[in-house]
């Protein structure tokens, strides 16, 4: 056959795709074009361009567009013709001259010829970069300094240098010489199309490459192309590929999808009548192999016979039922003598060339590969064949490559080897300077006999070698079988197969077959070693023995000396002369962490197991000044060992002398006083950590004194300039006032002490209920709003809608934070404004809210340096306020354990903002209650037992009962009480919790015992203590009591907790309106037995009660609401003397509605109750004294 010739040689067209006939349906006027057009010259070009353009040796075209040829073939009824040109240019010319009507796997490469015009595509071409798998599979996108392979007719030179300046471009005829110069380092990288790229590095075993990124090139597909003015062609290709179904387009991507996985199977192939015959009378087969072919022929180790041509053959077995029995061959010209012999039917693997093909016929091919140059693996072997001119080169005889090496390299000696191994041979020794050889033998030759020796320098020839089996001329039947069962294969399942024998793996072939002569030489020498060792043994057996006893003292010596050093409980070692260790105890393993000894001895500290080089050369230092200045080293150091561990030991480095009285090494060791020093460390720690507490302790005292003293000097002071005027009969009310301000604040102080105790010792907790910020916001500024009149701040108040909504929050620790707040903001603030604002997102209730509350003053402002210890206890900043620094450290506490934030931005001169941020989760909103009336209902003194230890909070309390019109009666301890309520009901007891005897616990449970056994209701039983925690109010309500109140309590929370029980016997028993007989009864209550006494009684209240009545009048015209509830105040004390509960009413009214800020019509009609109940009064305290 021709493998280069000018003239096109035909091919014949092999698809395996098929379609059902009528799927395409025509115009008349296509039909009637059809009918003078019955052949379609198809152009194709050398070298294959697999897998779209595939040609073998029996000139048969396969492939992708194969495929697609045949299918166009068969709807449009016309006869496909292939004709094959030396190269694209030469096909393109025959395609305008119009030798051809179409040309196959065309792309942007033809479009860009203006003479031209394409397809509809039939394959997608996705430009693939390709390098090699050991370098860098991050590639630069532009490719800048890159050495880029691609084949000439790719795609247009100058389009693709556009796209990467910076790259250089090297041409190559074939896709297999482009991707093996990227194989084996002669460019960078391989741009082509991925499905020829894919293909080929699974078929020609190139596995040093891969596909690493896909270019970002825009191209177009791979269609058909043809001449501009056969445009009627063109129109019904394009008819033809739509018509082809979308499930045949897959399966002809699937069927060559490089490396892609198929699905074995054992298909049977329809025979001919006299190749059944054939069949029959010959069911074994004797087959030559090569038994150093690898991979494709061998031998392994259990003498089977293995490879890619035994795994071909076993297909064929199950298509046509023969057995193959494998005969070792030999080289290839006697293999081919048997084979013509008929000692042999058939060769198993062989390369099909000129000259064989003489002697043999050749079936389809199984396998393709590259033709590669093999060189030693020197720096100065040839790379290249033209680098072989003048050398040799080693070829198998009858090779299909020497035809062109003998053309194009005529200075190349040619070398015939009559095998492989023999040619692989011949180069290892040095007999040739390169060989010849296949890619996949090359591969497992080098990798099994010359790992080191041998390597792959560059491919040879732009055609692959192609494997095949190989008949007599003789057996025209049998060759016919081979080819169909060949056939038969599919590409997937010839994958399957080839995929097996990538990888270039040393097989475990016979080692005993090829090296036998050499294994008996050994043994025989062996042998005669092993007689001379028995005569040498004889004679030194007695000079053994005696050594054995010297051996026998020397190792019960060094027996003990082991022992000894072994034993030591602290780490021992010994060095010589140059610092190396000789000898080092088990305590000395330990603290390194390594069990075998053998792993330290000869090596020096600085390859030891320490932390750091720098370390370990202060010890190597050390020892060579030791062992220098030929005096110890004793003293306390730290080691730090690799694992981070840091030890303090007392080291210790003595020399010792060798017998000659050198120097000849050092002895060390140490002890370990890390413990001690640890113990010393933790001592000190301790001692400063207690100083420090002391310290914080003295501190503390220091600043709660001087924090209780300023109020408590106010109280003492005030109260002693009370007490004094009082002995002049003149009552100071501000005093009295100043007093309890600095009370109040003094309780205040007390309770953000135990509130910080709280927080730090995790004991502070919230109680969550269903709260609306937007009143508590409303009730907190009502409170400030008088504190920001009188220093002439203007105090506003911006909340969003979106706040009035109900949520899940601790109410009163809310109220408490943003009281704190502003108290800071208006107390700081001299001029201008105090500001709050309150945003929350989202406005849907449904929804949590995150609450945003700002508080912006004008004030004085803080510097950075006091903002960073702003929220430390006790902390203030300048000290030029008063005030203890809890408040914010307390709301920031409390904020964060709402799981919220506290910001705070200030400068001076410029005011201070705090805002807070909370995300709140939505609550229903509670039950409708009945809103609590501003007027207080009426009620009827009580009788109060008061039980507590301390004689002056039974006198404070008894006071204050009495001031509310209450009966009251005490006791000192639990028993005293229990026996005077045993003697007489009360309606309430009042009880401290912890007394000595029977305390407050224990007298709540005697009191509800008696209840209970004697069928009685229960009294209002309360609990009264200064332990102001929620757990103690828990533990009263166990003990059976009603609720807890803490010490101290004003008048208002007093009352307010005994008001519902007033008001229930009021409703049982009380009358609902004064007159003169009760008026006068209540009086001579007052004074009883002295009339004098009781008219100046009456006289007085007479006098002060028209002269109140005026003043209202007078104050309600100017508005003076603070003045009005000063009056109202001072009536409702009469009032209570008198019993009279309407006009107790309608001063609370007064004063709440003063106090609420509420609108001037309910301050009208709230005084002008009060003036009707007050009139009332006058009426009858006139009759009274009418009738005296």
């Amino acid at each position: 056959m021709a493998w280069a010739a000018d003239s096109p040689v035909t091919l014949t067209v092999l698809g395996r795709s098929s379609v059902q006939e009528g799927q395409l349906h025509l115009s008349p006027a296509d039909l009637t074009w059809l009918t003078t057009q019955k052949q379609l010259r198809v152009g194709t070009s050398e070298p294959d361009y697999p897998p779209f353009d595939i040609t073998n040796h029996s000139n048969e075209f396969e492939g992708i567009s194969a495929d697609y040829l045949a299918l166009i073939g068969q709807l449009l009824s016309v006869q496909i013709q292939v004709q094959r040109y030396p190269n694209r240019g030469a096909v393109i010319q025959a395609l305008k001259r119009g030798e051809i009507d179409l040309l196959a796997s065309a792309n942007d490469f033809e479009r860009a010829d203006p003479d031209l015009r394409l397809s509809e595509p039939y394959t997608l071409d996705q430009p693939t970069l390709v390098a090699r798998t050991h370098d860098s599979p991050l590639l630069d996108p532009t490719l800048a300094g890159k050495t880029v392979a691609m084949v000439e007719h790719y795609l247009p030179l100058s389009t693709v240098q556009a796209f990467y300046p910076d790259a250089t471009f090297t041409l190559y005829p074939s896709i297999l010489n482009a991707v093996g110069a990227v194989a084996f380092s002669k460019a960078d990288v391989y741009l082509g199309d991925s499905v020829s790229a894919s293909y080929l590095i699974n078929k020609s075993y190139l596995n040093n490459v891969q596909l690493v990124d896909f270019s970002r090139m825009e191209v177009n597909n791979f269609s058909f192309a043809a001449t501009r003015q056969n445009s009627e062609l063109l129109h019904l290709i394009n008819a033809a590929l739509q018509a082809i179904p979308a499930s045949e387009q897959m399966a002809i991507a699937r069927r060559w999808n490089a490396g892609g996985v198929s699905i074995s199977g054992t298909h049977q192939v329809q025979f001919s009548v006299e190749e059944q015959r054939w069949l029959a009378h010959h069911p074994r087969l004797k087959v030559a192999v090569n038994e150093d072919f690898l991979p494709f022929t061998f031998f392994d180790e259990h003498d089977r016979f293995r490879g890619l041509s035994a795994d071909v053959m076993a297909k064929i077995s199950l298509r046509t039922g023969l057995k193959f029995d494998p005969q070792k061959g030999g080289s290839v010209d006697a293999m081919i003598t048997r084979v013509n012999h008929g000692e042999a039917d058939m060769l198993a693997a062989l390369t099909p060339s000129f000259d064989r093909e003489q002697r043999v016929s050749f079936s389809r091919p199984y396998l393709s590969t590259p033709f590669v140059l093999v060189t030693r693996n020197h720096a100065d072997s040839s790379n290249n064949l033209q680098d072989l001119s003048g050398k040799r080169l080693a070829i198998i005889k009858g090779n299909a490559s020497r035809e062109l090496i003998e053309q194009q390299f005529p200075q190349v000696r040619i070398v015939e080897a009559q095998s492989l191994a023999d040619a692989f041979s011949m180069l290892a020794k040095g007999s040739v300077e390169a060989c010849v050889s296949t890619l996949v033998s090359a591969r497992y030759l080098i990798a099994r006999n010359y790992p080191d020796q041998l390597k792959i320098s560059a491919t040879v020839g732009a055609r692959a070698a192609q494997l095949a089996f190989a008949v007599d001329h003789t057996s025209p039947i049998l060759l016919s079988i081979l080819n169909k069962s060949l056939l038969s294969i599919s590409p997937e399942e010839m994958d399957e197969l080839t995929n097996r024998w990538r990888s270039p793996v040393v097989l475990d072939d016979s080692y005993w077959s090829k090296h036998r002569a050499a294994i008996l030489q050994g043994f025989a020498l062996a042998a005669v070693l092993l007689l001379s060792a028995c005569v040498w043994i004889v004679l030194l057996r007695r000079q053994v023995l005696r050594r054995k006893l010297a051996e026998r003292a020397l190792s019960a010596r060094l027996e003990f000396d082991r022992v000894l050093i072994n034993g030591m409980p602290h780490p021992t070692y010994v060095r010589d002369r140059q610092a190396r260790l000789l000898v080092c105890n088990k305590a000395y393993r330990e603290v390194f962490g390594v069990e075998d000894e053998r792993q330290l001895l000869g090596t020096t500290v600085m390859q030891s197991l320490l932390s750091s080089q720098e370390q370990a050369l202060e010890y190597h230092r050390d020892y060579l000044a030791v062992m220098d200045a030929d005096e110890p080293l004793l003293r306390d150091r730290q080691i730090v060992l690799r694992s981070g561990e840091v030890l303090t030991i007392y080291h210790w480095i003595l020399p010792f002398r060798g017998s000659e009285g050198r120097v000849d090494g050092l002895i060390g060791g140490w002890v370990d006083v890390s413990d001690r020093q640890r113990l010393v460390e933790q001592l000190h720690a301790a001692k400063q950590e207690a100083d420090n507490a002391n310290r914080a302790k003295t501190t503390f005292l220091a600043t709660i004194s001087h924090e209780i003293r300023t109020p408590m000097n106010a109280v003492l002071g005030m109260l002693e300039m009370a007490a004094r005027k009082s002995e002049h009969g003149i009552f100071d009310r501000a005093a009295i006032d100043v007093a309890s301000g600095a009370a109040r604040e003094l309780l205040a102080l007390i309770g953000d002490v135990l509130d910080i105790a709280r927080i730090e010792s995790g004991r502070q907790s919230l109680t969550l209920e269903s709260a609306n910020p937007h009143l508590l916001l409303n009730a907190v500024t009502r409170v400030f709003d008088g504190l920001a009149r009188e220093k002439a701040i203007a105090l506003t108040l911006e909340i969003d809608p979106a706040v009035n909504r109900h949520v899940l929050m601790d109410a009163l620790r809310f109220k408490q934070i943003i009281a704190n707040l502003l108290s800071n903001a208006i107390k700081f603030t001299a001029v201008g404004e105090v500001r709050i604002s309150a945003h929350a997102q989202p406005a849907d209730a449904t929804q949590p809210m995150q609450l945003s509350v700002s508080i912006v003053d004008t004030g004085v402002g803080i510097c950075a340096a006091d903002q960073r210890q702003l929220f430390a206890p006790f902390s203030q900043a300048g000290n030029q306020q008063q005030g203890s620094g809890l408040g914010l450290v307390i709301s920031r506490s409390l904020i964060e354990m709402m799981g919220g934030s506290l910001v705070l931005t200030s400068a001076p001169g410029k005011g201070t903002q705090v805002t807070v941020k909370l995300a709140l989760p939505a609550a229903d909103v509670p039950s409708p209650q009945d809103d609590v009336p501003l007027e207080m209902t009426p009620g009827l003194a009580l009788s109060v037992l008061i039980v507590d230890d301390y004689a002056a909070n039974r006198l404070v309390l008894s006071q204050q009962l009495a001031y509310l019109g209450h009966d009251v009666q005490h006791a000192s301890d639990g028993v005293q009480a229990l026996a005077l309520w045993n003697a007489q009901p009360f309606d309430v007891v009042v009880t401290d919790c912890d007394m000595p005897g029977m305390n407050g616990y224990q007298l709540a449970q005697a009191i509800r015992q008696a209840e209970q056994s004697r069928g009685e209701p229960g009294c209002l039983l309360l609990g009264f203590t200064a332990n102001a925690v929620a757990e103690e109010k828990q533990r009263c309500l166990a003990a059976g009591m009603d609720d807890c109140l803490f010490k101290p309590i004003s008048l208002e929370q007093l009352s307010a907790r005994l008001q519902p029980l007033q008001t229930e016997y009021f409703d049982n028993e009380a009358s609902t309106e004064l007159t003169a007989a009760s008026l006068d009864a209540h009086l001579k209550t007052l004074v009883p037995g002295k009339l004098s006494a009781l008219q100046t009684v009456r006289e007085e209240l007479l006098s002060s009660t028209r002269a109140d009545l005026q003043q209202l009048t007078e104050l309600l015209a100017c508005d003076d609401r603070q003045h009005l509830a000063h009056v109202a105040h001072r009536v409702k004390g009469g009032a209570r003397l008198i019993r009279y509960e309407q006009l107790i009413l309608t001063c609370e009214n007064l004063e709440a509605h003063c106090a609420n800020g509420a609108a001037r019509a309910e301050l009208m009609a709230s005084t002008a109750a009060l003036q009707t109940c007050m009139r009332q009064l006058l009426t009858l305290l006139q009759e009274d004294s009418a009738q005296e």
